[in-house]
């Protein structure tokens, strides 16, 4: 039962990789929307989190600056005067002649993240194969790094996981996920993409946990990856993520 046992130094190893992997994974991931969005033509923002995209000029553009202005101290439009709103619709009308929305493009750059998240999992699953990983007991940095680069894809499975929590829990049916409008956009169930990337990303995690890993660090690696991911994704978007940008 040796391989039940904690390795203290690898767990706290181990942790610190899944924090940074989260931090990695997240903005990568968004990296691949921006990417996208370039290649398009956009002007990009990366967050913390998210990344928004906009027309070359466009907050240049004189409505867009005034249509800004009107809402820099008002947290709703609600809050405005009939005369405001008014304002407001006018110039969110003008805004939208000068810069329709493009659904193929929208399309397209919200394809980007989830593309790179998998292509990033299948280029650590190359490295893998590549090193002959499963016949060997003690990896090396290489076999280690392709190991948790081939784990981005959990991010597929987390998302989907949290969105059927969500619609158990609270009863939720409209969910803004990459994969859930990609599914929209094809004209599926909303659920066939997240499901169809979370059971990839579960066979996948598998393969690489159970066959991939050493048994001796098995247990450590699994136990260190639920404590990793979770303070890394706290730490991240309520501290560190927002204070960073």
């Amino acid at each position: 039962m040796r391989f039940l046992k904690i390795d203290k130094k690898y767990f706290y190893w181990f942790v610190l990789a899944f924090f940074i992997s989260t931090i990695v994974g997240t903005q990568t991931h968004e990296l691949g929307h921006i990417a996208m969005a370039e290649a398009l033509g956009y002007e990009t923002t990366l967050n913390y989190g998210s990344m928004t995209y906009n027309f070359e000029g466009f907050s240049e553009d004189e409505d867009v600056i005034a249509w800004r202005k009107i809402f820099e101290n008002v947290e709703s439009f609600d809050d405005f005067s009939e005369i405001k709103k008014e304002e407001a619709d006018q110039l969110f009308k003008k805004i939208e002649e000068k810069f329709p929305s493009n659904p193929t493009d929208d399309f397209y750059i919200t394809l980007g993240g989830p593309i790179q998240t998998i292509l990033t999992s299948f280029f650590g699953l190359f490295i893998l194969a590549y090193r002959n990983v499963n016949k060997q007991e003690n990896f090396k940095l290489t076999d280690w790094l392709a190991v948790f680069l081939s784990l981005f894809i959990l991010r597929e499975v987390f998302n989907t996981v949290m969105a059927g929590g969500t619609y158990l829990l609270k009863g939720s049916t409209f969910f803004s996920g990459d994969e859930f409008r990609i599914s929209t956009y094809l004209g599926l169930n909303q659920w066939t993409i997240p499901i169809m990337t979370a059971i990839l990303g579960a066979i996948i995690a598998s393969f690489v946990i159970f066959m991939i890993v050493p048994k001796k660090y098995r247990i450590t690696f699994i136990l260190a990856g639920f404590v990793g991911s979770i303070v890394g994704f706290i730490l991240w978007f309520e501290f560190l993520g927002p204070w960073l940008f």
